[in-house]
């Protein structure tokens, strides 16, 4: 009679072939969940790729909420939802006209800086800041002394430029109205703070200031850190550049590293996340019409000196201009959303991709004051004095 052995580690043969069975059930699991990826891939192709080579011809409204506002509303975009601003209060509402957040206050000259969520609100030559959120994460800031300009951070940090005779001070707070840190500003030594701009974290602070040398003026940019790194610093100084013979009126951060300043002939980029150091320079010598900005693109609106009419010099974070749209439409404003420009007057828009392809160009049914881009590519948000319009493109 013959024996079987059974020797330590080896299998029998049935159990082989359920093995060989097993696998090849997990490799067809694997392989049929690869082509449904391969295929949703392929179709979110097809669609972007459709939707890049579509352009629209019309648009269709999707909701319409009547309003009566008067006429000394002022409306502005506000991270895809619109904000009212007027001089008895403020309120943000969505493109259905749905109330986010309102405050009422009494003003005569109210300005508003918004960074992401947050919006802070002041009279100029007034001494209180109200300050909003879509959180409903609201605070109010007792200044003291009349303020001249402000600017907000996505943390509700409020910077204040602040008059006090003669010498101006730029003060922060947080959004709860305790006083963060204070530096002050002479024409004689540092000159005076042109515009403010705050990191959206709330630690960096660009300034835009002028001063007079003689008979000439000078323009200089220094920037600011609040955070562990400024600690150690004289005034929390980090750095500056000085421009002789040129205006600089404006200074905006559009993330947490990179900030860019617009002068009477240039525009120069900064970068540095704890130091902000010049990084480009970039000389114009035609009229420059229109600043815009997001968080990685920076456009230029510029008088055409070959047809009367208009272009948009549209840039990258590293200072390289990517592409010019041509236009002539007596614009009032111009959005910058995802992937697109919106350039619009009160009665015609025209919407260009990144690539510069028109993708709209066409009439507005109604008198509109602002239109604000959404998270859609086709929807968008009109506004006018009697009503508000959630308009999607349609071909």
């Amino acid at each position: 009679m013959s024996k079987f052995t059974l020797i330590k580690g080896s299998r029998l043969p049935e159990n082989k072939h359920a093995d060989r069975a097993i696998l090849k059930h997990r490799i067809k699991k694997v392989l049929r969940v690869a082509a449904l990826a391969a295929a949703l891939i392929l179709i979110i192709w097809i669609i972007h790729h459709m939707y890049e080579n579509t352009t629209f011809s019309d648009y269709e409204i999707l909701s319409k909420t009547m309003r009566q506002d008067s006429d000394t509303s002022e409306y502005i975009a506000y991270n895809g939802h619109v904000l009212k601003l007027s001089r008895d209060g403020a309120e943000a509402f969505e493109g259905n006209g749905k109330a986010i957040w309102n405050v009422t206050y009494e003003m005569q000259d109210p300005k508003a800086a918004t960074c992401g969520d947050f919006v802070a609100i002041a009279d100029k030559q007034g001494t209180e800041i109200y300050v909003a959120s879509a959180a409903n994460d609201m605070g109010k800031i007792s200044t003291k002394l009349p303020i001249l300009d402000i600017c907000v951070s996505k943390q509700g940090v409020v910077a204040a430029v602040l008059e006090d005779a003669g010498t101006s001070w730029i003060r922060l707070f947080s959004k709860s109205g305790d006083e963060l840190a204070s530096i002050k500003c002479s024409m004689a030594e540092s000159g005076y703070p042109m515009d403010i701009s705050l990191s959206p974290s709330g630690y960096l602070l660009g300034v835009a200031y002028t001063r007079v040398e003689g008979d000439k003026m000078r323009s200089s940019v220094a920037f600011y850190n609040f955070g562990d790194v400024g600690a150690n610093e004289s005034d929390h100084y980090m750095s500056g550049y000085d421009f002789s013979e040129t205006l600089i009126p404006r200074i905006k951060f559009l993330n947490d590293s990179t900030a860019f300043a617009i002068g009477t002939d240039k525009m120069i980029i900064f970068s540095g996340s704890q130091k902000p150091e010049k990084k480009y320079e970039y000389s114009f010598d035609t009229r420059i019409k229109g600043v815009f900005y997001s968080e990685d693109r920076i456009v230029l609106v510029k008088e055409s000196v070959i047809d009367g009419g208009y272009a948009a010099s549209v840039f990258n974070l590293s200072g390289e201009e990517l592409l010019t749209l041509p236009f002539d439409l007596n614009y009032i404003d111009l959005q910058i959303g995802k992937d697109r420009i919106v350039i619009y007057s009160d009665t015609h828009m025209i919407i260009y991709d990144m690539k510069g392809t028109v993708k709209y160009d066409g009439p507005l049914d109604d008198s509109t004051l602002l239109i604000s881009t959404t998270d859609k590519a086709r929807r968008y948000i009109l506004v006018n004095r009697e009503s508000v319009k959630l308009i999607q493109l349609v071909k």
